[in-house]
Parts: structure tokens; C-alpha cells; sequence
């Protein structure tokens, strides 16, 4: 999968930059003016842009990751870069590479240090720095498919970011054995390793070399910054960065322009959509909803039989998370259903998102990013256990530490990333191609849950337009349910039809076998909220 990049390798020259106006008149007057001056005034002035457009819908960020050998340059270019730009607008951080986790995607752990809109961030170590622990962790007895499908993921989840406006400029550096070693022993500090290798070890430099090469040649993305010269490697990194500002903020311009018809260039006939979006079939049970009652004898009867059964499979997850989604019409009843599901568990088991509107913060964001950072978190990759282990070998307090340390959840989304789709959809606050693009990316991050061993499950709780009616008045005629209703459900309802057509194609476009939707159409609470604990009853029986 080929990741856009926003530089071009012909940027790498400093004679790329082309100077403006403003710094052609300062050349004249000031003979002191040096290319480095020019390669800052440049910068300047393309980050400068940047943050002015932040607010903008078409607003991008930028993150920078930056890898390869050690002493080859990296602290270096990135601490010039500092210099020749407004440090106070460059967000610098470092992770020392750790041993993935079997239990979240390679990437999440790292989700908090991408940049909003309008930033830029520099991200030594990385997701990368992990898969090189992975590697050498791992020695000859590495899982190859595991390694291929963690590459893989990083690759779609940069191309995700990439999608929804966080550009990336993936940066490697290296040197030759000589100059490495000259760097190991010479009497300059160096600085601290992001990936815990010994360099003076031939047997490591070649594996990792080996493995260099291996993913640069799957990955086309990088830039190849030799380090044997730090002035030429520091300059040359920066003319990747300016190339990529420029190419970014001439994107976020062409893109304001074309939402603005007063500003775009009225000559140029916009592109009609080759392959339109085709609404998919309605789900019967969207618009056939039972409305048979359950006694309220059988269904206590019921309920405290499945809430046991809840309880004892919840506490057979061992190291596994599990998440639930709720989805549904306004009122359908999603809140009390979870009440019931966490009514047997402890507080320490479970933990709830109640997702309303993003705050001004997390528009700031890529779209997924608020839930990339609510998922259940695996303590141990916070851990460098494999470190540990190696050095206090045969340590009782090693173990107990790995056993007590990873703290799986059940995690609760009441609403979820699905409004994309849904209520940004209808109420037209995402853009067509956005919302379209989104059951994609929807589908990947699910499946990056999955495949580090979480269980998915997705509920869309559906009842008749009547019933909706019926509760949204009780709701305003109740004290302590009253602020349950609100002037948007209200206006929701005139919409009813079209929610369907989403939840359809929602449902069609993101279901699968591993992470299923259960539909859940009733007018009856009771007979809902029975027949959600059976879906999880069923989905915990068989995957546990």
C-alpha cells in the first residue's frame, strides 16, 4: 500500500527553496543573508501558514517520523530544524521501541502524540521503533506473519491519518560501519537508543540493516537521509520538511477554495463522482419492529439468570478486552440495556464512553482519534518486560509484576465512531467523501481490534416511529428523566426515514462474522434488554 507523501525527493536540494519576494529585497540589502537564512525565512513562513489555517475545515497537520541507526544524525537534524523554525510550534517527542503487545493494535500506544491541525509534530522512536524491538526480540524464531500483518497495519493506519488530514514525512537515517563505530567511541555523549541494541555488535548492525532494508523496500515512503555529513543531512532533512509544508499548505488553500464557489476558479468543472454511493436494502427488522411485552415476572426471572451468566464468562476473558457498541434511535433504550450489563460486574471491570458532539479539541484531531485514545489500553506496553526479564533473570518479582500489570477491560461505547456515518452523514457535518471513505476505515480499525485478540460486539437497538413518540413524551412529563429529551431529538424525528437508510447501509458495510452487529428491533425494554445479554451470552461462549 503506497502512503502519500507530501514531499518530493526533488525538494532535497536547497536550491529547491525558491525565495520570495520579501527575501529577495532582504539579499540586496544584507550580503549576510546566507542560504540557511533562507532555508529558515522559508520555513518560517510555510509553518507560519499552517497555523494560520488551523481553523479551516481543510486545516492539516503534520508529524514527522523519524528513524534508523543510532549516531546517525537524527537528534541533530531535528534540534537544527528547532532552530531554523519557531520552536514553540514543534512538538518533539521520543518513545523507547517496546516488545508490541498481543492485546492492542502496534499503533495505539502512540496515538497521543499525533498532531492536531495546524501543528507539527516530530516522533522519534515511533510504531517503527516497536516493530524493530519485535524483530530482535524475536530473533530466529519470528513470527513472519505476524510481522508482515503489523506492517501492514501500520501502513493502512498511516494512510488513515494521511485520509483525514495529518500528513507524515517518514525520515531514515543511517551511516556507514566506519563512521559508526568512529561515533560509538569517540569521547561525545550518545544519545539515549530507541530500540535497546548493542551497535557494537556486528551480528545486530547487520540484522538490522537487514531488516532496514527489508521495509524500506516495502514501503517506498521514506527518505533516505545519509548522516555521514551532519550539516548536509541536517539541511537536506529540513528541505523535506519545507517540501512537505508547502505541498500541504497548498492542498488545504486548493481544498478551501473549492468549498468556497466564490473563490474557486470558475473555469474548472469539478469532477462528477465516477462510482456514486448506492444505498444498500433495508434491513427488514428496521422497519418491521415487534411490539410484543414480556411480563415483568418472567423478565426479572430471566434477567438475574443471564446477568450470572454475564458475569462468570466476563471473568473467564483472562488477558482479552472486550467492547461493546451501542448504537440506535434516539430513546430506544441503549442506556438502560447497559445498566443491566454492568449491574453484576465490579466498577474496576468495566469502564463507559458516553460519546456526545467533539469538542473544539478533538476536531482538531483526525476523526477516529477520540476513540483510538478511549480503547481499553494494555498496561503491559507500557512495560518493557522483555528488558527486564533479560536483565533480572530468574526474578520472582518480574513475574508477579507481568501478571498483576496487564489489566483487561470491558469497555462500553454508548454511541461510537459510527456517527460518521450516521449523524454526521444526515446533518451534513462531514463531507460526502468523508463519510463514504469512512466504512473503510471503520472496517480496518475493527479489524485491528480483532486481530489483537478483542472482542467486538455492535448493537443497533431499533423501535417504531410510534413508540419513539410515546417515550419522548414520558420523558418530558418526568422530573429526573427530563433531561434525556432535547430540541435535536426533536428535530431527529422529522429525519426518521433517513437514519434508516443509514443504519442499513451502516450495518451492510461494517458487519462481519468477528465483530458482528446484532439488531435489536422491539418496543418492549424488557424483551430488548434479554435478547442483548443472549448476544453477548452467545459471542462470549464462543469466543472465549
Amino acid at each position: 500500500m503506497a502512503i502519500h507523501s507530501t514531499s518530493n525527493s526533488k525538494n532535497n536540494d536547497i536550491a529547491a527553496s525558491k525565495p520570495t519576494d520579501k527575501v529577495t529585497k532582504l539579499e540586496k540589502n544584507s550580503s549576510s543573508f546566507t542560504l540557511e537564512d533562507q532555508l529558515s525565512f522559508d520555513l518560517i513562513t510555510e509553518q507560519t501558514t499552517l497555523r494560520e489555517q488551523r481553523a479551516g475545515k481543510n486545516s492539516r497537520g503534520l508529524l514527522i517520523l523519524v528513524n534508523g541507526m543510532e549516531n546517525s544524525g537524527k537528534g541533530e537534524a531535528v534540534k537544527a530544524l528547532t532552530e531554523w523554525m519557531d520552536a514553540r510550534y514543534i512538538k518533539v517527542h521520543a518513545t523507547m521501541g517496546q516488545h508490541p503487545s498481543r492485546y492492542q493494535p502496534i499503533w495505539q500506544r502512540h496515538t497521543w502524540q499525533l498532531p492536531r491541525k495546524g501543528e507539527i509534530a516530530v516522533y522519534f522512536g515511533n510504531w517503527y521503533a516497536d516493530l524493530i524491538r519485535y524483530v530482535f526480540d524475536c530473533g530466529d524464531d519470528i513470527d513472519e506473519q505476524r510481522l508482515q500483518q503489523m506492517i501492514e497495519d501500520i501502513e493502512a493506519f498511516e494512510q488513515d491519518l494521511v485520509n483525514n488530514n495529518t500528513d507524515i514525512v517518514k525520515c531514515w537515517f543511517w551511516v556507514d560501519n566506519k563512521t559508526l563505530k568512529k561515533r560509538l567511541t569517540d569521547e561525545e555523549p550518545d544519545p539515549e537508543q530507541l530500540y535497546h541494541l548493542d551497535w557494537f555488535r556486528k551480528k545486530d548492525v547487520k540484522r538490522f540493516k537487514r531488516f532496514s532494508s527489508k521495509l524500506m523496500g516495502l514501503q517506498s515512503s521514506w527518505h533516505h537521509l545519509d548522516g555521514q555529513d551532519i550539516d548536509a543531512s541536517n539541511i537536506q532533512f529540513a528541505n523535506v520538511v519545507l517540501a512537505a509544508l508547502q505541498t500541504m499548505n497548498q492542498l488545504s488553500a486548493a481544498d478551501d477554495a473549492q468549498d468556497n464557489p466564490q473563490k474557486a476558479d470558475k473555469s474548472a468543472n469539478p469532477k462528477k463522482d465516477e462510482n456514486p454511493f448506492k444505498p444498500t436494502p433495508l434491513i427488514d427488522e428496521l422497519v418491521s419492529v415487534d411490539n410484543q411485552a414480556l411480563a415483568k415476572a418472567d423478565y426479572k426471572e430471566q434477567l438475574h439468570s443471564k446477568q450470572h451468566i454475564l458475569a462468570e464468562l466476563i471473568r473467564e476473558r483472562g488477558q482479552r478486552h472486550i467492547i461493546f457498541v451501542f448504537e440506535g434511535m434516539d430513546a430506544a433504550g441503549k442506556g438502560g440495556a447497559i445498566r443491566r450489563i454492568i449491574a453484576p460486574l465490579d466498577p474496576r471491570e468495566f469502564t463507559i464512553h458516553a460519546i456526545s458532539a467533539p469538542t473544539e479539541d478533538e476536531l482538531k484531531h483526525c476523526y477516529l482519534w477520540r476513540f483510538w485514545t478511549r480503547l481499553p489500553h494494555d498496561e503491559m506496553a507500557d512495560v518493557d518486560i522483555m528488558y527486564l526479564s533479560q536483565k533480572f533473570k530468574r526474578n520472582k518479582c518480574v513475574a508477579l509484576l507481568k501478571q498483576r500489570l496487564h489489566n483487561s477491560r470491558v469497555t462500553i461505547f454508548d454511541r461510537s465512531w459510527y456517527g460518521r456515518v450516521l449523524v454526521e452523514r444526515i446533518e451534513g457535518f462531514a463531507k460526502e467523501a468523508d463519510w463514504q471513505r469512512a466504512y473503510d476505515e471503520i472496517n480496518r480499525f475493527e479489524n485491528d481490534l480483532v486481530q489483537s485478540n478483542a472482542i467486538v460486539v455492535k448493537f443497533w437497538l431499533a423501535i417504531s416511529e410510534e413508540e419513539e413518540l410515546k417515550r419522548f413524551k414520558a420523558r418530558e412529563e418526568t422530573p429526573n428523566k427530563q433531561f434525556k429529551i432535547t430540541d435535536d431529538d426533536w428535530r431527529n424525528r422529522a429525519k426518521w426515514h433517513e437514519y434508516v437508510q443509514a443504519a442499513s447501509d451502516m450495518i451492510h458495510l461494517t458487519h462481519h462474522k468477528k465483530r458482528p452487529w446484532y439488531v435489536i428491533a422491539t418496543d418492549d425494554k424488557y424483551t430488548a434488554r434479554l435478547k442483548i445479554l443472549d448476544a453477548i451470552i452467545s459471542e462470549l461462549s464462543n469466543n472465549l
